[in-house]
């Protein structure tokens, strides 16, 4: 078994916790890493199609871990019951589906591992009126792809509880910002590069002049901030 490189930043963001829940396991490798680790006593692998949760009881059985693992087919959170987790790993969906498994249950959890594929902004928004603190972002590429990952934990205060909301750190990670990472300054680059390759196309074809100033204004933004 090999993680992703992805897979490996999540696992080593997880707070030391009795129950885990992997929303969205796929073949188990991370459920497996989290009891193998000893990062998790239990953990509970939530996938919502039958193939990949098939796949991960048979490799939670090749480990001889089902005491410590157990795989259940459902949507999210849902198939969970108050009070059996401490901490849930959702992992490479987009923000509104995120936003969606939290917000249907069964409760608010005091910790969540998270890494949103989009809708950033409004996701961190929706867990700051929740009560949830953003405590830790690392970043990180993997091929051609570049992933952000959270620690959210309730009743704490971060950076984001008084961050301006027009700010575009909601965005592109206010703690992000204060590591300044080479991978999080390459990753501002190349988006500022791709704005701008826009706005020279749109300038060339005479487009409309409201979508050119709001690529303009996000291009000054990002500069701003590096």
């Amino acid at each position: 078994m090999a993680l992703s490189k992805r897979l490996e930043q999540v696992a080593t963001m997880i707070p030391p916790c009795q129950t885990v829940a992997d929303v969205g396991t796929d073949h188990g490798f991370l459920a497996v890493t989290l009891i193998e680790k000893e990062i998790a006593g239990r953990v509970i692998a939530i996938d919502v199609n039958h193939g990949p949760l098939e796949s991960a009881k048979r490799f939670v059985k090749e480990r001889r871990l089902e005491d410590h693992i157990t795989c259940r087919l459902g949507d999210g959170l849902a198939v969970t019951t108050a009070g059996e987790i401490d901490c849930a790993v959702i992992c490479g969906m987009g923000g509104e589906l995120m936003q969606h498994i939290i917000s249907v249950g069964p409760e608010l959890l005091q910790t969540y591992v998270v890494q949103p594929q989009s809708h950033r902004e409004e996701f961190k928004k929706f867990l700051v009126a929740q009560g949830y603190g953003i405590t830790d972002e690392q970043c990180l590429q993997e091929g051609k792809q570049y992933y952000d990952i959270w620690v959210v934990e309730r009743g704490v205060t971060s950076v984001y509880n008084s961050l301006s909301s027009d700010s575009i750190l909601w965005e592109y990670g206010a703690i992000l910002q204060e590591h300044r990472s080479p991978i999080w300054l390459q990753h501002i680059q190349r988006r500022i590069e791709t704005l701008e390759s826009i706005a020279s196309h749109m300038r060339d074809v005479s487009k409309g002049s409201h979508d050119l100033g709001a690529i303009q204004k996000e291009i000054e933004a990002l500069r701003s901030i590096v």
